[in-house]
């Protein structure tokens, strides 16, 4: 089902009869990959009446859906990013969630309470999970006073909610909405560093290395390796050129040759290999994300951060 029809369908959810519960979600490495554990969290019932609340504005503010790629920029308040549970680490999350139960799976004291990750308001009914809201937490989530923060105390193993006293802290909003099998983000820089995509991007930087290698398509491939190094900005923007694959296509990069000899950009060629330098890597990348364009109003060229095809109104 096409993203705009999940999240009509989601809007449209009668949220009023489903249960909201809380849960931590603490994450732990095997072999350099990331594992989940969730846990609940007992709350109050004011609590957990405010905690829907919070998922249930972001839906009410929510009009446009655009699909999430890593070049599109920050969703405006009105936005939401769509992108499959498949292509992120919230499906081991989701997983982990399976069979456990509000009651029952408790978490046991407040020492493992300050080791989460993030945390989940979680609907459900009888037939299971039906949506979950998603916050990653800052390194510590003690927080002092903010305004837009809802203030609780741990207190008898569950949390409570103590009005203005601050001890914890819950924030007025959720990185994202996981609904089917859709996941619906809202910040997407907290999406980001909640789901590990700076792993994601390394993988898709050695994903392109080893493509760029066989094709012989640069010389002097470490120069761009040590840019890159594990530097987010410049991750993103490999991760970008890997997933447009434009340097696999001979007619992109002989227009691109043909027009860097004619505005003089400075890119150098050797044969069919463009020649790495510590001067030329940036335009070499932004030519390859196809993000130098000409202003059709004032012929002027520029380089941009994020580029949307333009689409005429009906």
């Amino acid at each position: 089902m096409p993203f705009q029809e999940q999240f009509a369908a989601l809007k449209t959810l009668d949220t009023a009869d489903l249960d909201v519960s809380l849960a931590i979600v603490k994450e732990y490495k095997v072999n350099r990959e990331s594992r989940y554990t969730v846990e609940y969290v007992q709350t109050t019932e004011t609590l957990r009446e405010r905690l829907g609340h919070i998922v249930r504005d972001k839906l009410a503010e929510v009009a446009i859906v655009r699909e999430y790629n890593f070049d599109i920029p920050e969703p405006e308040p009105d936005e939401v990013l769509a992108i499959n549970i498949a292509e992120t680490d919230f499906l081991r999350i989701k997983e982990s969630l399976h069979g456990l139960l509000p009651g029952e799976n408790l978490v046991a004291n407040i020492n493992e309470l300050v080791k989460a990750k993030a945390y989940m308001i979680i609907f459900r009914n009888a037939q299971g999970v039906q949506l979950v809201g998603f916050k990653t937490l800052p390194e510590s989530w003690k927080l002092k006073r903010q305004r837009g923060l809802i203030s609780l105390m741990w207190r008898e193993n569950r949390f409570e909610d103590l009005g203005n006293e601050n001890v914890f802290s819950i924030s007025g909003t959720v990185d994202f909405i996981s609904f089917e099998d859709a996941l619906f983000v809202s910040s997407k820089k907290q999406f980001e560093a909640g789901m590990n995509y700076r792993d994601a991007m390394l993988a898709r930087a050695e994903e392109l290395y080893r493509d760029v290698h066989q094709l012989r398509l640069f010389r002097d491939l470490d120069l761009l390796t040590a840019r890159v190094g594990n530097n987010q900005r410049y991750l993103r923007k490999i991760a970008i050129v890997q997933n447009l694959r434009y340097y696999r296509d001979v007619v992109f990069l002989q227009r691109m040759r043909e027009l860097n000899e004619q505005e003089n950009w400075g890119v150098q060629f050797e044969g069919e290999q463009i020649v790495l330098t510590a001067q030329t890597i940036d335009d070499v990348l932004t030519l390859l994300q196809d993000k130098r364009l000409r202003s059709p109003i004032t012929e002027r060229l520029f380089d941009v951060d994020s580029a949307r095809p333009y689409q005429r109104v009906q």
